[in-house]
């Protein structure tokens, strides 16, 4: 139907109106209390030296009573408890703050420790999978590892040479991701020459590499293999005639490469006042422009200062021994107790995410803090693919603390957990289960893991009942995971090229039920 101009000009003329209405109304309202930011417009009213509130001459707080002479003069005893409080809380944020570099630092120190590196071009491979002797922050067990630590400052530039096929990535001193390899990195899954240039290198920089920058020197590199890798020697085998890492300067060299399978490692940052000696060997070690100016003065007013010995008296050896319990505490109800609103994949379900909104935790342009260490207490290594959104690349993993009545898992009762028909992965979905305590694989005497992988025994409508407790059900001793009855437990559902049902939340997983 031909609809004239004037028809088609009242309606927009109408709109008009209505939009300089609207548009006079808001001009006109009176603006909340707080938000004038213009002190110009200020209609406070006018002040004079008595209007001052000063604080009064004794306070009360959680540390104590403070008191103070002639109004605002401390006492000799609430001067002691005052600096007290302060490096505590300076210590106790330190802990908090500096837990991704101390992850991290524990990881390459304990492989030079405990697997024997002598230089960079040493690594490890988990071939016969990660054990409870090895506590790797919620490691998994169905996944053979390869593990790889650089120093740029000891090597300068270096190379790591990836076969095809990996899936990994590398992180830096601060555990920020530098690079994934693989299909998801920039090799495609095609394999290639990776080359770490150290801080400052002003060098040449040869063709045919995939050139990274790291803002600091120690570099922790991790891959997975896959099919043809298989296990035991013969993993060992085949990443020692794949996988090279080496100085730029010097070339290939003579390496060691060990199954770290059964041989135990330490990789977690201690809970005591010695994590403070580590983080002053992080300091001392790593370029200071790596960390603040804000974050080294807080160090500073502790103690540790680059350059500068690091001698902690018996006061504030137990300061940080307090420091480091109460970061501890904090990062535990973080983990275990978020109030992220944000915090639950599907509503009304307990299974949450490990990473909250991103992998760079950052939120409405501010630093993510407690999604940061919601990730970092309990797992390791960042990546954009570990928070995967295209169907069928990358990983995803959700975390579960509590069954279905919101009651923390506990080891000395009985539990099922069905997972629903046709889990939306690519290639294989599994289970595991940790310890709450190291955030690391449970140590229960029995199986820990159920994956799809190793077979299940499925229902009828093509479900899964998987079990959890002290003695598997009859008949389903593949579908049972063993807890230990002195403790609690968690566990981790990984999806292994995680597809739309998960991505777009239309697969939804059932919570832990309670059977005894």
């Amino acid at each position: 139907m031909k609809r004239d101009k004037e028809d088609i000009m009242k309606p927009r003329s109408l709109t008009i109106l209505a939009l300089a209405g609207l548009l006079t109304a808001i001009m006109a309202a009176p603006v909340v209390a707080g938000t004038e930011t213009d002190m110009f417009k200020s209609t406070d009213k006018k002040q004079t030296a008595k209007d001052f509130k000063p604080a009064p001459d004794k306070i009360k707080t959680s540390f104590g009573t403070l008191e103070f002479e002639g109004g605002a003069f401390p006492t000799e005893e609430s001067v002691q408890k005052i600096y007290d409080e302060l490096d505590l809380q300076r210590a106790t944020q330190a802990f908090l703050d500096f837990f991704p570099s101390l992850s991290i630092y524990g990881i390459v120190k304990s492989q030079v420790r405990d697997f024997g590196y002598k230089t960079s071009s040493d690594f490890a491979v988990m071939a016969d999978f990660m054990q409870p002797s090895e506590n790797y922050l919620t490691g998994n067990d169905v996944t053979v590892y390869a593990f790889a630590t650089l120093d740029l400052k000891v090597d300068g530039a270096t190379v790591m040479e990836i076969p095809p096929g990996m899936y990994g990535n590398a992180n830096d001193a601060i555990f920020k991701y530098l690079t994934d390899f693989g299909p998801t990195g920039p090799d495609k899954g095609k394999g290639g020459k990776y080359l770490f240039l150290p801080p400052g290198y002003e060098g040449n920089v040869p063709d045919g590499y995939f050139v990274l920058r790291s803002p600091g020197y120690r570099i922790w590199a991790m891959m997975r293999g896959f099919g043809e890798v298989g296990t035991g020697e013969q993993a060992v085998q085949w990443f020692k005639e794949r996988l090279k890492v080496y100085p730029l300067k010097s070339g290939p060299r003579a390496n060691k490469v060990v199954n770290s399978s059964h041989m135990g490692a330490n990789t977690l940052p201690p809970e005591d006042a010695s994590v403070f000696e580590m983080l002053n060997e992080i300091i001392q070690h790593e370029p200071k422009e790596l960390f603040s100016a804000e974050q080294r003065g807080r160090l500073a007013t502790l103690g540790i200062e680059k350059g500068k010995p690091f001698a902690p008296d018996a006061r504030m050896t137990r300061i940080f021994d307090q420091a480091a319990k109460q970061g501890v505490a904090m990062s535990r109800a973080i983990v275990y107790a978020s109030r992220d609103p944000e915090i639950n994949y599907w509503p009304g379900r307990h299974w949450e995410k490990m990473f909250i909104r991103n992998t760079e935790f950052v939120n409405n342009g501010n630093n993510d803090i407690d999604a940061r260490t919601l990730w970092h207490y309990q797992a390791i290594c960042v990546s954009p693919n570990l928070l995967s959104t295209t169907p069928g690349v990358g990983t995803a993993y959700l975390t579960a603390f509590r069954d279905e009545n919101g009651d923390y898992l506990l080891g000395d009762k009985t539990y099922r957990l069905r997972v629903p028909a046709n889990p939306p992965v690519k290639r294989f979905w599994a289970v595991t289960a940790y310890d709450p305590m190291s955030r690391s694989l449970l140590n229960s005497g029995g199986n820990i893991t159920v994956s799809s992988t190793r077979g299940v025994d499925a229902n009828p409508d093509g479900s899964v009942d998987l079990y959890f407790g002290q003695k598997a059900p009859a008949g389903k001793e593949k579908n049972f995971i063993k807890t230990d009855p002195d403790k609690g437990f968690f566990v981790v559902f990984r999806f292994y090229g995680p597809l739309e049902g998960y991505i777009e939340k239309t697969w939804v997983m059932n919570d832990f039920e309670l059977i005894d």
